[in-house]
C-alpha cells in the first residue's frame, strides 16, 4: 500500500477545479467535476488517482466527466415526470465522474441504483436507473453521507500521496490573476 497525506476537501477541490480549467474546461464545468472529484474521495476513495488519469487523456472538456452528469440531469428530469428513468453510459464512466451528481439527486428525492455505495471511485458504471422516492427514505439516506462528510471536513482525507503530488502538479500552472496577487503582496507588506 503507497503512501497517503492528509487533505482537507477544500483542498481536494481546489486542485481538482483548478486542474479542470488548466485541461481546457469552463469554470461550471470545472466546479462541477471538482465536487464529483471530493465527494467520490470522501465517500469512496480513488478518485483523485481516477480524476489524474482522466487528465491524462486529452479534452477532458469533451469526455464523460462532462457528458455522464448532464445525463444524469436528463434522467432525474424523466424520473420525475415518469417516476423511474435510466440512463446507459456509453462509454463506461468512473463513479467518480457522477458520484456527487448522484448525491445531489438523491437530496431531490430521486435515488439511483448501478453503483453501489461501497464501491471505489474508480469502479466504472454503465448504467444508473432513477427513481423517485418518499421524502423520509430521502432524509435516511442524506443523513448516511452527512456523518461521513463531516469527518472528513473535520479530520481530513487520506489521499494516495502520489496521485495527491500528480494533481497538486495538474493544477499548478492555473493562472491567477494579477489583482490577486498584487492584495496577498500587499497583506505580506510586499511592494
Amino acid at each position: 500500500m503507497s503512501p497517503t497525506v492528509t487533505a482537507a476537501p477544500r483542498e481536494i477541490h481546489d486542485l481538482a477545479y483548478r486542474a479542470s480549467c488548466v485541461a481546457g474546461c469552463e469554470a461550471a464545468m470545472a466546479e462541477r467535476i471538482a465536487h464529483n472529484v471530493t465527494f467520490a474521495e470522501i465517500h469512496h476513495g480513488g478518485a483523485v488517482r481516477t480524476f489524474c488519469e482522466a487528465l491524462e487523456a486529452p479534452a477532458l472538456a469533451a469526455s464523460e466527466w462532462v457528458a455522464a452528469p448532464d445525463a444524469l440531469a436528463a434522467a432525474e428530469l424523466a424520473a420525475r415526470s415518469d417516476g423511474v428513468a435510466s440512463v446507459t453510459f456509453e462509454p463506461v464512466v468512473p463513479l467518480a465522474a457522477i458520484a456527487w451528481s448522484l448525491q445531489q439527486s438523491l437530496e431531490r428525492g430521486v435515488t439511483s441504483t448501478g453503483a453501489g455505495a461501497d464501491a471505489r471511485g474508480d469502479t466504472t458504471v454503465s448504467a444508473i436507473e432513477l427513481r423517485l422516492i418518499d421524502d423520509a427514505a430521502a432524509s435516511a439516506r442524506r443523513a448516511q453521507t452527512t456523518d461521513v462528510r463531516d469527518d472528513a471536513y473535520r479530520y481530513g482525507v487520506a489521499v494516495d500521496q502520489i496521485w495527491f503530488s500528480r494533481l497538486e502538479a495538474a493544477a499548478a500552472t492555473y493562472l491567477v490573476a494579477e489583482s490577486t496577487l498584487d492584495e496577498i503582496d500587499l497583506r505580506r507588506g510586499v511592494t
